[in-house]
C-alpha cells in the first residue's frame, strides 16, 4: 500500500499532525508513507523512521506562470506514484490541487477545508473536534484506526550545541502575531527571579537584550529546526507563546508552559502528555486578532506577570 500525506506548513501544525503518520504505519506496517511539505520546514520530518520519503514543495518560488511547466512535472510524478490513498490534511485550495493530482482511488479530507478544496476529494471527514490536533486525528478514526494522540515519534536527531549540557529552561519569546507576546521586559524579571536556574533563549524577531552571565545561553537566530529540535529535547521545561516551537516541545514530552492572550488554546494548545496553559482570563480574550483593540498595551499578556509565571515554571523544572 502507498499513502500520500499533504500537511505543507505550518511547523507546528505539522507536529501535530504526526499522530496521523505513525497511526497509519501501525494500521498498516509495510505501508510506503510519503509526506509533502514546504521546503523550508522538511528538516521537522527528515529522518522520520514512519515515512519512506518527504516530497518538497516549493512554495516560493512557484510564484508566477512561468512556473506553469515545472508544476505540472511535479504533478506527473505524483500521479506515476499510483497512491492508494491521499489524505489532505491542509485544506486549502492548493493542497486540493495536489490531491487531484495524485488520482488517488480514496481521496480524503476534512469537512472544515476551505477554498473550494472539498471539491478535489471523494471522502469528507467530519471533523467537529476543537483542536486542530483533534481534527486531524479524525481521519485515522475514518479508516477505522484507533488514535494514539501523543504518538509522534519525533526525537532529536542532531547533538545539542556546546554550552547545553548542564541543565536549562528553553525560553522561546516570539511568535507571528503581535497579540501572542509577553512583554520583553517580562523575560529579564523572569531569570532575575529564578537566580538557581540556566535559560536558553531560541527563536527568531525583533532583537531585545536579555543578561544573566554564566546563566544564558542566546540562541536566537542561530538554530536550524534540526538543532531545535535537539535544544527543546534536553529541556528541563519550556515557556513558550502559542507557536511552533512550543509544538515541538510538547510531542518530545517536556514540560511546557505556554502563555495564551488573543487566541483560544481550546483550539490550538499544543498536544503532548506534559503542556500547561496559562491565560489572564480577561473578557475580550480569545480575540482572535492580530491586532488589539484597546489603546492601551496588549492586557491580556501583560496580567501575566513574572513573578507568577515562576511559580508556574519552576515546579515544571525541578
Amino acid at each position: 500500500m502507498k499513502i500520500l500525506l499533504i500537511k505543507p506548513s505550518a511547523l507546528g501544525d505539522i507536529v501535530q499532525a504526526l499522530p496521523v503518520l505513525t497511526g497509519l504505519k501501525r494500521q498498516w506496517p509495510e505501508a510506503e508513507i510519503d509526506w509533502i511539505v514546504n521546503d523550508s520546514l522538511k528538516e521537522i520530518l527528515d529522518g522520520h523512521p514512519c515515512l519512506r520519503r518527504v516530497i518538497l514543495y516549493p512554495r516560493k518560488r512557484w510564484n508566477g506562470l512561468h512556473r506553469l511547466p515545472e508544476i505540472k512535472r511535479w504533478g506527473q510524478k505524483l500521479r506515476d506514484e499510483k497512491y492508494d490513498i491521499t489524505i489532505d490534511l491542509q485544506g486549502l485550495l492548493r493542497s486540493g490541487l495536489m490531491t487531484w493530482a495524485a488520482r488517488s482511488p480514496r481521496r480524503i479530507g476534512l469537512q472544515s477545508a476551505r477554498e473550494g478544496s472539498r471539491a478535489f476529494y471523494n471522502e469528507i471527514v467530519a471533523d467537529n473536534a476543537l483542536s486542530a490536533a483533534e481534527r486531524y486525528l479524525t481521519c485515522l478514526e475514518h479508516l477505522g484506526i484507533a488514535p494514539q494522540p501523543h504518538d509522534f515519534q519525533l526525537a532529536a536527531r542532531v547533538p545539542r550545541p556546546v554550552g547545553l549540557e548542564a541543565p536549562y529552561i528553553v525560553l522561546h519569546p516570539y511568535s507571528q502575531w503581535r497579540t501572542k507576546l509577553w512583554p520583553w521586559r517580562y523575560y529579564q524579571d523572569l531569570i532575575d527571579a529564578m537566580p538557581e536556574h540556566r535559560f536558553a533563549v531560541v527563536g527568531l524577531g525583533p532583537w531585545f537584550p536579555l543578561q544573566a552571565p554564566g546563566r544564558l545561553l542566546d540562541m536566537r537566530g542561530k538554530l536550524s529546526i534540526s538543532e531545535l529540535v535537539a535544544v527543546l529535547d534536553g529541556a528541563q521545561s519550556v515557556l513558550s507563546t502559542d507557536s511552533g516551537p512550543a509544538h515541538i516541545a510538547a510531542a518530545l514530552g517536556r514540560p511546557t508552559l505556554v502563555l495564551f492572550g488573543a487566541t483560544d488554546w481550546h483550539r490550538t494548545k499544543p498536544a503532548g502528555p506534559r503542556v500547561s496553559i496559562h491565560t489572564a482570563g480577561l473578557f475580550c480574550s480569545p480575540c482572535l486578532k492580530r491586532r488589539c483593540w484597546r489603546d492601551s498595551q496588549i492586557e491580556c499578556m501583560s496580567l501575566l506577570e513574572p513573578l507568577q509565571i515562576r511559580e508556574l515554571l519552576a515546579p515544571l523544572a525541578s
